[in-house]
């Protein structure tokens, strides 16, 4: 216990003297004793089936045991690490799930009230939807669960799909515990099922939204909302080092951030990993980013794609495995790419529509060979996943991803075609603004310095490409625009390299880029956006992330 807390005490000084050398947070007048660090440990009662917790220490002999350090306002990142199963008992799997998820809710309830708040009234913006997306909600956690009572004993991905759906119910059991505690309503099961889906909810909601005869009428071609992210995967010209870039494009009020490290043992002979560090939010048991880096080896990151093809919708039904169920159902089985694309195409439902990227680590040899499999693009549509082994593009430098599909079939069924032809070059993958830009400026990626300069970039005023939008570039500043600003666009970066992957480490930052001279973001101007307890004004170094407990 004594190593576990010099490695926390480490972890917080090494936060506090990055702030401290920070002028940008000495001028927002930012004190560094904005943090709460609490420690805890849950066990297993089997005789009376129920939950012990001790708070304020970390017992490697207990089921699960971890700290949250709420460091959002200090850092702009809460930090989260769970280790489960490890205990002096033995335990079954779906105990050891159970137990991680009931200590996250109970550290983490707080920071899930209060996303909550913040993210309710960007999704649900015409409460007509509210039932239908109950009941869709409802009917599709009911069918997974009768699937997994069906299945368990002879699928493997449903056997897992048990442990995720413990892991959501402890969840739930922990944040209900510590609003009791507190005197308060407990969130309902509809709360942790609509913050785990948020990313399903962004089809789900205008899929599932009742349209006018008029609307109707315009055309089965609608638009959608911001695209979510831009990606780069670089590799130097003598294979010296691989290059992972991510930066997330969304409403600012989703910028509450937890980043998660989670190691939890699990008997099951078919799962490659149980161990993960991703970037993530209150309440998430996925990324939604999507930044993973996985035990297995696998490193995996994403970019959605919008539908403007709105005839695939009619496709949707509850008897499927949401988006984020089936990343976290891939991430766990899959020892390679393919495979990953294999079990995430399974039980397709239709949202979160993405492309997903991932790179095996192990088929990469540092300055010798990349061998096929290292990268595994998946993009899904409803209706329709499709994968291809991408390595050749990554031999030759680069993949970049910015929210336009790559497959051909996908790009023409999503309606990219359509809307190319009738708005013109943001709507092609080769000659959209990002994709111009990348294809000039990924040369000068060298290291993980310049890698956060590309993905942090922003010139708007004067990049010819970027035609004076401040969101026709890689890191979006949608408040910055003179016309109808907005507090949405490109909120965070994550970097990270081939020996740092293989280690689960990463460096993060959270706000909205100031590169080249932008202002920070301040939610002065934006007041009217429900934004609780998030920072006034961010103005964030990179932090490195890096589990810290080891195995006990």
């Amino acid at each position: 216990m004594d190593k576990r807390r010099m490695a926390l005490c480490v972890l917080l000084s090494t936060l506090a003297a990055s702030v401290k050398s920070t002028d940008e947070f000495r001028r927002a007048n930012v004190k560094l004793q904005t943090y709460q660090l609490q420690e805890a440990t849950v066990h297993w009662d089997a005789a009376q089936k129920s939950v012990i917790l001790k708070e304020g220490l970390m017992e490697t002999e207990g089921g699960a045991y971890g700290y949250f350090n709420d460091t959002l306002l200090l850092s702009g990142w809460g930090v989260l690490e769970i280790n489960a199963g490890y205990g002096e008992v033995t335990q079954e799997d779906e105990t050891t799930f159970f137990l991680a998820g009931y200590l996250e809710g109970y550290l983490t309830a707080g920071q899930m009230f209060s996303h909550y708040s913040n993210m309710y009234p960007q999704l649900i913006k015409d409460e007509k939807v509210l039932e239908p997306l109950k009941n869709f909600l409802s009917k599709q956690d009911q069918w997974a669960r009768e699937q997994v009572k069906l299945r368990r004993n002879s699928d493997p991905l449903w056997r897992h799909m048990g442990l995720i759906l413990a892991q959501l119910d402890g969840l739930h059991a922990g944040a209900a515990l510590w609003a009791k505690s507190k005197h308060r309503e407990p969130l309902s099961a509809f709360t942790v099922q609509f913050l785990n889906g948020v990313g399903d909810l962004l089809d789900l909601v205008p899929a599932l939204t009742p349209r006018s005869n008029s609307s109707a009428g315009s055309g089965a071609f609608r638009m959608p909302g911001m695209g979510h992210c831009t990606a780069l995967i670089k590799v130097l010209p003598g294979f010296e080092n691989l290059l992972v870039g991510h930066s997330s494009w969304y409403t600012y009020a989703a910028t509450m951030r937890i980043y998660k490290h989670w190691d939890f043992k699990v008997s099951d002979t078919h799962v490659a990993t149980g161990k993960m560090s991703f970037s993530s939010y209150p309440g998430f048991l996925m990324s939604l980013d999507d930044f993973y880096l996985l035990g297995s080896g696998l490193l995996m990151t994403q970019t959605s794609i919008g539908i403007f093809n709105a005839s695939l919708f009619s496709q949707l039904s509850p008897h499927s495995l949401l988006a984020w169920q089936r990343v976290r159902l891939a991430n766990s089985l899959a020892h390679t790419g393919e495979e990953w694309a294999q079990v995430f195409s399974r039980y397709n439902s239709g949202t979160y529509n993405s492309q997903y990227m991932v790179v095996d680590l192990s088929r990469i040899s540092l300055s010798k060979s990349i061998r096929d499999g290292a990268l595994t693009v998946v993009e899904q549509i409803p209706g329709k996943v499709m994968d291809s082994d991408q390595t050749r593009a990554l031999r030759r430098g680069y993949w970049p991803s910015y929210n336009i599909p790559f497959h051909a079939e996908i790009y023409n069924l999503s309606g990219y075609s359509v809307m190319w032809k009738r708005y013109g070059e943001d709507f092609s993958y080769d000659l959209c603004p990002r994709a111009k830009i990348l294809r000039r400026d990924q040369a000068k990626v060298s290291d993980l310095i310049s890698l956060k300069r590309m993905m942090r970039y922003n010139n708007y005023k004067k990049d010819p490409y970027s035609k004076g939008h401040p969101c026709k570039t890689i890191c979006c500043r949608n408040d910055l625009r003179p016309r109808r600003p907005r507090p949405g666009g490109c909120y965070d970066t994550k970097v990270t390299d081939y020996q740092m992957a293989l280690q689960l480490v990463a460096e993060a930052i959270n706000g909205p880029t100031t590169q080249g001279g932008l202002r920070p973001f301040s939610w002065q101007s934006f007041n009217f956006t429900i934004h609780q307890g998030l920072p006034h004004t961010y103005s964030f170094p990179f932090i490195t992330m890096r589990p810290v407990l080891g195995k006990p």
